[in-house]
C-alpha cells in the first residue's frame, strides 16, 4: 500500500510538470547547437553532459518531441532516472500522438514505471502475509526469467552447432521412417495488444536487442518493425 501511494504521488508530480510545460516554437531542432552537442555527447558516452544539453535545447524548443524521446531514453537506460524518463516519454506521446513509434514508447513508459516502483522503499513487515506474497512473487519472476534465458541459450546452441560431416562409407541398411523423428514445428506467437518486437524478444530470448531476429523472420508480413497488428501470427526463430 505504501509503495502504491508513493508511485501515485510521483506520477501526479510528473503529470503536473507535463501540464505546466507550454507549447512554443523556437526554431529548427536539427539546427539547435545544444541539440547537436547533446547527441554528440551521448554518442561519446558522456551522458550527463548530453542530458544537460538536451534540457537546454528543450528550453528553446519545448515542443520538440524527438528531443523529449531521446532524453527519455537517456534518463531511462543510461542515467537510471525513471521519474525524468516518465516525464519525457509522456511529453513525446502528447506532442506526437500519431507517431509510428507510439507503441514502442508506451512500452518504454511502462518499463520506467516498473523501474520507479523498484526504487521505492520496501513495505514494512507489519503485515507478514503481504511480505510473504511479495517474496513469493519475486521468486516466481526470477524463476521465469531464468527459464526464458535457458530457453534462449538452448535455441542459440542448437542453431550454432556444427553439422557433422557425412560418413565415408554409409551403412547398407537404410533407416526406416519410424526411426526418423518428425521435423519440429516452427515456434509462433499471436500478436496481442501492447506487443512490440522488443517485448517479444525479451520474452523469448531474454534480451530486447534480439528483436531483429523476429523482424527478419517475418519481413513478408511486417512492413516495418513498429507495425504489428493484433491477431498476426509471427514466427519466432
Amino acid at each position: 500500500m505504501i509503495a502504491r501511494k508513493s508511485i501515485q504521488c510521483l506520477l501526479v508530480t510528473v503529470t503536473l510538470l507535463v501540464a505546466a510545460c507550454g507549447r512554443f516554437t523556437g526554431g529548427n531542432l536539427d539546427q539547435n547547437p545544444d541539440y547537436i552537442h547533446a547527441r554528440n555527447a551521448a554518442a561519446a558516452g558522456d551522458f550527463r553532459v548530453a542530458a544537460a544539453h538536451y534540457n537546454k535545447a528543450l528550453q528553446a524548443i519545448p515542443n520538440a518531441g524527438q528531443a523529449h524521446f531521446e532524453l527519455g531514453v537517456l534518463c531511462d537506460e543510461k542515467l537510471g532516472d525513471p521519474v525524468a524518463a516518465i516525464y519525457h516519454y509522456r511529453q513525446f506521446l502528447e506532442l506526437e500522438p500519431n507517431s509510428e513509434r507510439r507503441k514502442v514508447v508506451e512500452g518504454y513508459l511502462e518499463r520506467a514505471k516498473l523501474a520507479l516502483a523498484a526504487k521505492l522503499p520496501v513495505p514494512n513487515a507489519s503485515d507478514p502475509a503481504e511480505l510473504m506474497r511479495l517474496q513469493t512473487e519475486n521468486t516466481t519472476l526470477r524463476a521465469r526469467v531464468a527459464e526464458l534465458e535457458h530457453a534462449a541459450n538452448t535455441v542459440t546452441n542448437v542453431v550454432s552447432a556444427p553439422v557433422a560431416p557425412p560418413a565415408v562409407a554409409p551403412p547398407v541398411v537404410v533407416a526406416t521412417a519410424t526411426n526418423t523423428p518428425p521435423p519440429a514445428s516452427p515456434r509462433t506467437h499471436v500478436v496481442q495488444k501492447g506487443d512490440t518486437l522488443q517485448s517479444l524478444a525479451l520474452k523469448y530470448y531474454g534480451t530486447r536487442s534480439a528483436w531483429e531476429k523476429i523482424f527478419s523472420a517475418n519481413r513478408a508480413i511486417l512492413p516495418s518493425k513498429d507495425q504489428l497488428k493484433v491477431g498476426q501470427q509471427l514466427v519466432i526463430p
